[in-house]
């Protein structure tokens, strides 16, 4: 794989120290992997700059070897050059990243709501970053952009749209945004997606999108009245699915007969669903195969729901949501919030989620009545018992196991990850 790039600058694309703040859901990938509707951090630059900038990523040492596995671009590696700097967990839109690039050969750090989401360091000063990125977990901190070289700009709220700061910011950035970034900065400009053909069940079918090989059974309703509807490649639609949008179905994916989807909405990449989902982000490789409903949720990928899982997404008195979390309490803001389920944790038939759940990696959970809040990474979890440690052999079997059968591989640095999290964590 080869691209050819315009000389000239650099974007490097980094993590600084709030990464911390988004487990589980940054574990098993940097923050700007993450999804934050239809695409991530990555892919929005992608699309915005195409192929005018050579690119590089920072990332954590002990995910780097990973990263390299999966990424075409070089990882905490540092060239003479003019580099422009993107926090990974800013969520900028199309102007922002025109404004950024305006100021190459330039020394400055732009500001936004009190927090570093972009900067130049020019050709002068690039072994000063150097020294940052191939020796620190996490840049900028506060002594580099502190440097007497930088100048200051605080680029306003027009110029990003948000800044993920807990696992619960990319639920609040769906119902916000409601994918329309996504759509007009991203969707809109690919060639294949068409609007759909004659097909009764649409409601304002102009603003229904359909993909390669995309399969639509006979009585669904795709009623696109508050938000477009997309359905990529060979994904498919079975009978009697409601469909409303804004929503998007990844290449691949299935919606089960009878399945109700309530937008905003985001099904990722070869996810398989059923029941009521509502206002929720499916990262791929999603398995909710039965009834259920799952509402303000951020599912991460190969985690499989059990058949009747509930998620409670709303308390009693309507108060806003807090979340108590490595000894630190937390008002979301929010009315709405689900679940927040790392990758690879599962749920058995009849699992009830609290209001406000964070679930880790590799986690099990089974058994009658609601289990607590926060639930730690791999650990089974029978309600009303503590407890118990998952067997870390065990768990990779089963990820093998799992990962096989949607044609995937656990690889080698995928597992050095895992362990390393199991041996690290508390």
């Amino acid at each position: 794989f080869s691209v050819k790039f315009i000389i000239g600058m650099r974007i490097l694309v980094y993590e600084d120290n709030g990464y911390r703040n988004l487990f589980p859901v940054a574990m098993m990938r940097p923050v700007y992997f993450i999804r934050t509707g239809v695409s991530n951090v990555i892919g929005r630059i992608e699309d915005f700059t195409g192929n005018k900038y050579s690119r590089s990523l920072h990332c954590r040492s002990y995910m780097a070897g990973y990263i390299r596995s999966i990424c075409k671009y070089k990882i905490n590696e540092i060239e003479k050059d003019d580099y422009l700097l993107i926090n990974g967990r800013a969520v900028i839109n199309e102007e922002a990243m025109k404004h950024f690039i305006k100021g190459k050969g330039s020394n400055v750090v732009y500001v936004h709501d009190g927090e570093v989401i972009a900067a130049h360091v020019s050709k002068k000063y690039s072994s000063l970053l150097k020294s940052k990125v191939e020796s620190l977990d996490n840049i900028p901190d506060d002594e580099f952009f502190g440097n007497k070289i930088f100048g200051k700009e605080d680029v306003g709220r027009k110029a990003v749209v948000s800044i993920i700061r807990h696992p619960w910011d990319m639920i609040s950035h769906l119902i916000e945004n409601k994918l329309s970034d996504d759509y007009e900065n991203i969707i809109y400009r690919q060639k294949n997606f068409s609007r759909i053909k004659k097909y009764d069940g649409c409601i304002n079918a102009k603003r229904i999108f359909t993909g390669k090989e995309t399969i639509i059974q006979p009585q669904c309703i795709l009623d696109a009245s508050e938000g477009d509807i997309f359905i990529n490649d060979n994904a498919k639609i079975e009978s009697f699915s409601y469909i409303k949008g804004p929503a998007y179905m990844g290449t691949g994916s299935l919606v089960k007969a009878g399945t109700k989807i309530y937008g905003p909405c985001v099904i990722g990449e070869f996810s398989k669903v059923a029941g009521e989902i509502a206002e929720s982000i499916l990262f791929a490789y999603v398995n909710k195969q039965h009834e259920g409903f799952l509402g303000h949720s951020y599912i991460c990928p190969f985690v499989n729901l059990g058949a009747d899982t509930v998620t409670s997404d709303l308390k009693n008195n309507y108060s806003n949501i807090r979340i108590k979390t490595d000894g630190k309490e937390f008002d979301t803001g929010m009315k709405f919030l689900g679940s927040i389920i790392g990758d690879h944790s599962k749920t058995s038939i009849n699992t009830m989620l609290n209001t406000g759940s964070i679930i880790g990696i590799f986690a099990n959970l089974f058994g009658g009545g609601f289990h607590d809040k926060i639930i730690d990474s791999f650990s089974w979890n029978e309600c009303g018992k503590s407890s118990v440690r998952y067997d870390i052999d065990k768990a990779i079997e089963t990820a093998k196991t799992v990962m096989s059968r949607r044609h995937m591989e656990l690889t080698t640095q995928y597992e050095d990850l895992i362990r390393y999290y199991f041996q690290n964590l508390n």
